[in-house]
This record gives structure tokens, sequence and C-alpha cells, in this order.
């Protein structure tokens, strides 16, 4: 038996994608930049909100990017992300692991601010025993292993007592690169073909696939 869940925030554990667009395109739009469409934006989240800014943009000045970036923040900090929902059965899947014994924990791209924000309104009853976001002063941003690092050092716990759950080639690559086990879910922002192709090996498509397999590690 792992020890320690490591959970992916966005398209892993909440659908944010709504909110996210929604915040996207009011930054968007108050710079005089054209907005995007759910699809769009979709293809350009998990690397972090100034990669998703940065890719809105399509090729913009530092000056632009930090304008639209420093706009884009605070508006996600303030949102009451009305949209975000929990994906369906995770209730029972995070409390089963609660009564199981497991650390749980989430490493997300999103600002720290913003990801300490999202999940105190969202997951705060499920009692995660460690939760960050991007924290440049101290590690870098995923598919970088430094973040998942800083996790488990910060709660003590090795390597191979950990897995790694996301939904993004993002995911993928900072699970292999940090030598955790890992399994990636199909119900989230990126389709199969690119899990695969960063080397993901476990897959679930429902929640309580997504425990049977923890549970087998």
């Amino acid at each position: 038996m792992k020890k320690l869940v490591i959970f992916d925030l966005d398209g892993t554990l909440l659908n944010t994608l709504e909110d996210i667009r929604e915040c996207l395109n009011i930054a968007l739009e108050n710079h005089g930049y054209k907005t995007l469409s759910t699809p769009e934006v979709l293809k350009r989240v998990g690397y972090g909100a100034k990669k998703l800014v940065e890719l809105a943009l399509g090729n913009p000045t530092n000056e632009e990017l930090e304008r639209v970036f420093n706009d884009y923040v605070p508006l996600q900090a303030k949102s009451d992300n009305s949209k975000t929902v929990l994906y369906d059965g995770f209730d029972g899947v995070l409390t089963e692991l609660k009564k199981r014994g497991y650390k749980l924990a989430i490493v997300s791209n999103k600002p720290d601010s913003v990801t300490q924000i999202v999940c105190d309104q969202k997951l705060k009853k499920y009692g995660f025993d460690f939760i960050t976001g991007n924290r440049p002063e101290l590690f870098n941003p995923k598919p970088d292993k430094s973040c998942v690092e800083y996790c488990l050092n910060s709660m003590g716990i090795a390597k191979e007592d950990a897995i790694y759950v996301g939904d993004s080639e993002v995911d993928v690559k900072t699970f292999v690169s940090a030598e955790l086990d890992g399994i990636g879910v199909l119900w989230g922002f990126r389709p199969k073909e690119l899990l695969v192709d960063a080397g993901c090996k476990h897959f679930a498509s429902t929640a309580s696939e997504l425990l049977d397999k923890i549970l087998s590690f």
C-alpha cells in the first residue's frame, strides 16, 4: 500500500475549464485582445497561468505578457469558481482514501494563491494534507520534477511510497521524471494518446476505476 496520493488539480479533481476561460477572456478583453472559445482554452491549459496567457496572446512581447498576466491572476483569485465542479465519483474516492489512511496532496501549476483559494472553496471537506500551486521562489512548475520533490520532502515521504494521479502529458512527464508510480485519468483536459506518448502505462476511465488502481499498488 502506498502512503501518499498526489493529485493534479485542473482536469483531474476539478473541472475548472469554464472559470479559467471566463477569467482569461476578461483579461484579454480588458487589453483589447481576441477572446478564446472553450476548445481554444482547452488546448492551452496545463503549463501554468503565465504560459496560458502567453499561448492565448500568440507571440507577445514581455510587456504585453506581463500586463495581461497581472490582470488575469487577480481575476482568478477573486473568482467564486461557480462553474468549477468536482468530477463524478470523487466524493467517494477521496472519502475512502482518507478512511484507509492515505495521505492526500495536490500539486498544481496554478499560481499558489489561486490554488489555495479554489481548494478551500471546493475541497476543504476532504482534509488534504498538503496543497501547493506554482511557487517559483521554491521550485519549478510541472513537468519539472522539483515541484513533486518539494511535496515529498515537505511531507517526509519517500517516492516509492507515493503515487501520482493526473490528466495530461505534463503530469505524466512529471511523475516519470520524478520516478513515481502514476495513473493517467481519461476524463480530463487531454486525450489518451498524448498520455501514452508521454510514457503513461496505467489509466482510469472512472473515479471508481481510479480507486481500484490506487489500492492495487
